[in-house]
């Protein structure tokens, strides 16, 4: 039996439908009829396709009766099938008769049931609205640019069989609503002309015009004002349509009856029609709102794109309009291409089957050791996948993914057309044959040699190797598949594991299951043998790699290298260690201890090398050697001499696979050399020259790699004193080792070993008087060992950070919450005394961020204070209203200096107050701190009390008199002018020379009154002057006859504005009062005021004559046109007559 009489589609007469790319059109003729005939036959309504139509259509009809028809968006990779699918949906949609009585759904193989069902529905719902159901599509692409309500518009009109042209299908509409479209259209085609063409000569078309005129004489005069009229009536857009033109334009074309059908409207490739236009977008989200709220839910808006709603900024904005989303994917390839192109006969599937379980061994050997191998699944699948094997077709889709980064053939169609090929190619063979997997490089190369993901110069190269020989074939298909296979992705994760090895590519090419693989194995074997010596290819390990002539010259640089490197050992060996050191550094890195009760965390240092290793005291060391310069004798001597209290771990890395492990570091190294001095070629043939050296590098690498880690994990450690350690890995070596060190590197670590170090520290700062009883310690905080040991080692004095680094070292170890809790307590108790930055700090201001850089010194034991001491000093910061805790002594006394220096300036100033007291014990307070301060604060105990006593009420008394000695300053400044000016200045001055103003009696008093006693008595005068003169100017006012004809509001306006109005006497008892009067008008200007009434008098006399004047009125002439003398004379006349009567009522301005 040949393979095609097992398909039930013969590849050999039957092609693809449209060449796998479907076209939304509505064409109608035959090619194009039998295209559309082809494609229902074999397009497969599943999967993903079947969900979408059920989708779509289920939505569709539930909401027939509703206020909104939701529309759908099918979007999908390019190629996914989204046009095939959507022109297949209007088919069914309106079920397309054919000419031999076939339908569209009778030719969909596999419909389910729940589909025809729904179309069954839509039948219904068809019949019962009375019109036909419709099915508009198109592309937008081809439509007209940025119109888009009229590219969209166009689409509904072809599929009505109207013009696509927004004037030419007005005109049809007016044509049938006056009944005319039939006559006119028989006019057009009895003149022997196309209706459709001549339509678009609508403003020429002579024969329009007879057509028009004959059935509508009244249109016009003649033909040529009927195309004039035309073109006016229905003149082409300058711009796009509005919505309610669009939707109107629609209704007409839909509905000539007035009633809407039941439409699908398919707009294909609306993504990339809307591009990156914020406009387009706009408007198409207007027009999508419109189709669906504004058609009585009678249309289906369906449109398509290559990415969701959710993935582009600009697809966004139609989320709320396209709420059926449907996302196609590359899921649905397999079962496309078996359904399409591998169908089997019923008859031939257990022959197929039979054939396949015969041959099981040999299909599950193939790509065994890596990710493509034979999987469970493909026993589910193999029958309906054969001729190509399940492996073949994972290996193909790798392909298609690394080769083919713009997707182009790993769509569906370009996978039917490949696979389609390929079937042909085979179908003439005996059952048993399989497509070979390098049909794929056949299929492809010329669209990647377009890509330059196929160097010209490979392809010829692999291309010249077929001589027209068996020979010649095979190299060449060993070559094409070895350029795939170098393709696929090597990054960790995605590493198919597949490399062009003998016994992969013989996989890969197998052809025959019936036949014995065993000598075509040999063959292919062979032949890579000899590309290799040709050239052709060059062998890395045992895979073999394609050569181009640029990449022959970087691999004689990698061998000139390799030669080179291989007679420099000391280069070997540095690269050797360094490996060995990373990968043990590795291993130390991890180990983490936490010593004690304490958890004091430990960590280990490694040291390579042959002389002692330092001991910095803090970290274990672990000192390795190897093989290559040491035997384990060596280091196992080196051990016991160093005896069993030594905390040096001692690692031992045997000597393995040397001669390997030197050919791996030759290799990474030479081709390491060779891509730093290639640099970044700029040809293309340079480029995969560098990727195959990069790919050399990293195989050598990795392989080195491996070697390092086997010997690091055989490594021998050994403790102090030369015994082993025995794990399953060196990180549990290196931590059982480092466990027993410990002790060895720390051993005083127990006396400071307590969880609650971080309790003490806190008591200490908080003053407690019993802080390490925290750590189960009830004596004297000196008397602990901690303590002991910080102050010898601040001696005569260090920084914190200099204690924290001798005491957490070797033999200490101890935690830094102990040390610092220690440091914080001997802080309190006196006995220490820390400055930070110059400045001294209290006690309970110091914290662990400040220990590292404060100083600590041991303060003498003359000035350290006693419980009763500090109890008289408490006492004495309370009494000033300082806080008086226990241990914050230190800052309650610089504290009280600083409000004793605050007191002071409070109580003095600058003269007339005295000066701020400033005893010669305050300073000599203020240059000490710590306990030095607070001795002599005790010393000077009642000068402190005396100053808090006194200073408060002199500084409160200073408060009082500063304000009245302010107010003496004013006084004196307004009565400048009197007499008593010169027998208080000199009082004033004599208070402020001597500075008198504190006085027992404030000296303020009798010189406030006597200067306020003499302003009352100036300022009175001179009000009762300006009354009288005011009064005097009133009663000349009203003896004058003008002013006696005003009236009382005129005349109070004129007194106002003059200043003539009477003055009432305001209020200046008291000094404050009398302030505020002079301030609004000094003595000097009281006296002004008199002496201006005169003139005020006499200006408020004018300005009442001027009132009483009478006012001029404007009076405008009469305007004429005047042509004689008569005309003249009369004119003049009659404006005389005007002005005579006007002048009666008073003056007037001609205007």
């Amino acid at each position: 039996m040949k393979i095609y009489q097992t398909l039930d589609r013969d590849p050999r007469t039957s092609g693809l439908a449209n060449s796998g790319q479907a076209r939304i059109r509505s064409s109608r003729d035959p090619k194009a009829l039998a295209e559309l005939k082809a494609e229902l036959e074999t397009f497969v309504c599943d999967g993903q396709y079947g969900l979408a139509i059920e989708r779509i259509l289920q939505s569709y009809l539930r909401q027939l009766d509703r206020p909104r028809q939701d529309a759908a968006w099918v979007s999908g990779f390019f190629g996914s099938g989204k046009s095939h699918l959507l022109k297949m949906l209007g088919h069914l949609w309106v079920d397309t008769p054919f000419p031999d009585g076939s339908t569209a759904r009778s030719l969909v193989q596999g419909l389910s049931e729940d589909i025809r069902a729904l179309l069954r529905e839509l039948d219904t719902q068809v019949k019962r609205s009375g019109v036909a159901a419709v099915a508009a599509a198109g592309t937008l692409p081809a439509g007209t640019g940025e119109l888009v309500r009229a590219t969209v518009l166009s689409i509904i009109l072809r599929a009505c069989g109207l013009p696509e042209a927004y004037p030419q299908a007005r005109f049809c509409f007016w044509l049938r609503e006056q009944g005319f479209l039939e006559a006119v259209r028989s006019e057009v085609e009895e003149a022997g002309k196309e209706w459709e063409k001549e339509l678009l000569n609508l403003y020429a078309s002579p024969i329009l015009a007879r057509a028009v005129l004959k059935c509508d004489p009244n249109f016009a005069a003649d033909e040529r004002e009927a195309r004039r009229v035309l073109r006016e009536q229905f003149p082409v857009p300058r711009a796009d349509l509005t919505t309610a033109e669009f939707l109107d334009a629609a209704r007409r074309a839909l509905a000539p009856t007035g009633t809407l059908p039941l439409t699908i409207l398919v707009l294909d490739e609306v993504q990339q029609y809307l591009g990156d236009s914020v406009d387009r977008s706009v408007v198409f989200t207007e027009v999508a709102e419109a189709i669906e709220t504004q058609l009585d839910s009678r249309v289906l808006l369906v449109a398509s794109g290559q990415s969701a709603l959710t993935e582009e900024k600009l697809l966004q904005k139609l989320r709320d309009r396209f709420r059926i989303a449907v996302q196609l994917s590359d899921a649905d390839v397999e079962v496309v291409t078996r359904k399409v192109l591998l169908r089997k006969k019923p008859s031939a599937r257990e022959e197929i089957r039979a054939l396949l379980d015969r041959h099981a061994g040999e299909v599950s050997k193939h790509l065994q050791g890596t990710r493509l191998a034979e999987r469970t699944e493909d026993r589910r699948t193999i029958l309906a996948d054969y001729p190509l094997l399940p492996t073949r077709r994972r290996f193909w889709e790798e392909c298609f993914r690394s080769v083919d980064r713009a997707g182009t053939h790993s769509q569906l169609r370009s996978q039917l057309r490949i696979l389609h090929e390929a079937l042909r190619d085979v179908a003439e063979e005996d059952l048993g044959r399989v497509i070979p997997a390098d049909a794929l490089f056949d299929a492809i190369a010329p669209d990647l040699l377009n890509s330059g993901m196929l160097l010209n110069e490979i392809n010829n190269r692999i291309q010249a190797l077929d001589d027209g020989t068996a020979a010649g074939r095979l190299r060449k298909r060993l070559c094409g598949l070895a350029f795939l296979v170098s393709k696929l992705p090597r990054d960790p994760g995605v590493d198919t594991g597949l490399r062009a090895t003998p016994a992969i590519l013989a996989d890969l090419l197998v052809e025959d299951l019936r036949a014995d693989s065993g000598p075509f194995r040999q063959e292919v074997a062979k032949e890579l043998a000899a590309l290799a010596e040709a050239g052709t290819l060059m062998k890395v390990g045992e895979e073999y790699r394609l050569q181009t002539t640029e990449g022959a010259e970087w691999d004689g640089h990698y061998r000139e290298r390799l030669s080179a490197l291989g007679k420099n050992d000391p280069e070997i060996e540095t690269r050797r260690n360094q490996l060995f050191t990373t990968a043990v550094q590795k291993a130390v890195s991890t180990i983490r201890l936490t010593h004690g009760a304490a958890k004091v965390s430990r960590s280990l240092q490694l040291f390579v090398g042959a002389g002692d290793p330092p001991a910095d005291g803090e970290q274990i060391v672990v000192w390795l050697r190897d093989g290559w310069s040491a035997t384990q004798k060596e280091v196992e001597n080196e051990a016991r001499r160093r005896g069993a209290e030594d905390p040096v771990i001692h690692v031992f890395l045997p000597r393995r696979a040397a001669d390997d492990l030197r050919s791996r570091i030759l290799e990474a190294e030479a081709a390491r050399q060779v891509l730093d001095a290639q640099g970044a070629p700029s040809t293309d043939a340079g480029r995969e020259a560098r990727e195959s050296m990069e790919s050399r590098r990293l195989a050598a690498e990795a392989a080195r790699d491996e070697l390092v880690r086997e010997i690091v994990q055989a490594a021998k450690v050994v403790k102090g004193g030369g015994t082993e350690v025995f794990a399953e890995s060196l990180e549990a070596k290196l931590r059982a080792a480092a466990e027993a060190s410990l002790s060895r590197l720390f051993p005083r670590f127990d006396e400071a070993d307590h969880k609650a170090w971080g309790v003490a520290f806190r008591r200490s700062k908080e003053g407690s008087d019993h802080p390490f009883t925290a750590v189960d310690w009830d004596k004297a905080v000196e008397d602990h060992p901690v303590s002991r040991e910080v102050l010898a080692a601040l001696g005569s004095g260090a920084s914190g950070g200099e204690v924290r680094k001798k005491l957490q070292a070797a033999p200490f170890g101890w935690p830094k919450d102990a040390i610092d809790a220690a440091l914080v307590a001997l802080h309190r108790s006196g006995t220490l005394r820390v400055v930070l930055n110059g400045q001294a700090l209290a006690p309970g201001q110091l914290d662990q961020t400040r220990i590292q850089k404060a100083q600590f010194q041991v303060v003498p034991e003359q000035v350290r204070l006693g419980t009763r001491d500090k109890l008289i000093l408490r006492g004495l910061f309370q009494s000033a209203g300082l806080s008086g805790r226990a241990g914050e002594e230190e800052s309650a006394a610089a504290e009280l200096l600083r409000t004793l220096q605050a007191l002071a300036e409070r109580a003095g100033g600058p003269p007339p107050l005295p000066p701020p007291p400033a005893p010669e014990w305050l300073v000599e307070l203020r240059s000490l701190q710590g306990n030095e301060l607070l001795a002599a604060m005790l010393e000077r105990k009642d000068d402190l009390e005396e100053a808090l006593r006194a200073w408060p009420a002199r500084a409160d008394l200073a408060e009082q008199r500063r304000p009245r000695w302010e107010l003496l300053l004013h006084l004196a400044e307004c009565a400048a002018s009197l007499p008593v000016h010169a027998e208080v200045a000199p009082e004033i001055e004599a208070i402020r020379s001597q500075r008198t103003l504190l006085e027992a009696e404030d000296p303020t008093v009798p010189l406030q009154a006597k200067l306020g006693a003499a302003l009352r008595v100036a300022l009175k005068e001179r009000i009762d002057e300006l009354r009288a003169r005011l009064a005097e100017a009133q009663r000349q006012l009203a003896a004058d006859p003008s002013w006696s004809r005003l009236g009382a509001e005129d005349q109070a306006e004129i007194l106002a504005r003059h200043g003539l109005q009477e003055v009432q006497p305001p209020a200046f008892a008291g000094e404050e009062e009398l302030l505020q009067v002079l301030a609004q008008r000094p003595l000097g200007s009281w006296a002004d005021a008199v002496a201006a009434v005169p003139e005020r008098v006499r200006a408020a006399l004018e300005e009442a004559v001027r009132r009483l004047q009478p006012q001029a009125r404007r009076i405008a002439l009469s305007a004429a046109t005047l042509e004689t003398e008569e005309q003249v004379k009369a004119w003049l006349a009659e404006q005389e007559q005007t002005l005579l009567a006007a002048i009666q009522e008073g003056p007037v301005i001609v205007g």
